[in-house]
């Protein structure tokens, strides 16, 4: 058994045309969306970008910081290898 033939809706032209400039316009509200957002976006980095700032510091001195620790550590313990000898 066949499956019956389905029928496609005829547009008319106007319809269509309708349709197109649906279509566009929605196209334009999208850009503008997108334009306003990749502004907001912009200030956002904006704002955020001294804040990081201090925080890259803070990142850099404790890692600095957990280095010349490690360092010592490694130091002290061989130190005391030697003194064990």
């Amino acid at each position: 058994m066949t499956a019956p033939a389905v029928q496609a809706p005829q547009i008319s032209p106007e319809q269509a045309a309708r349709i197109r400039a649906a279509y566009e316009e929605l196209g334009c509200q999208l850009a503008e969306a997108f334009q306003a957002l990749g502004e907001l976006m912009q200030q956002m980095v904006r704002a955020l970008r001294p804040a990081l700032r201090g925080l890259v510091r803070l990142a850099d001195y404790r890692r600095e910081r957990l280095r010349v620790m490690h360092r010592e550590y490694r130091r002290r313990l061989r130190h005391r290898r030697r003194r064990a000898r």
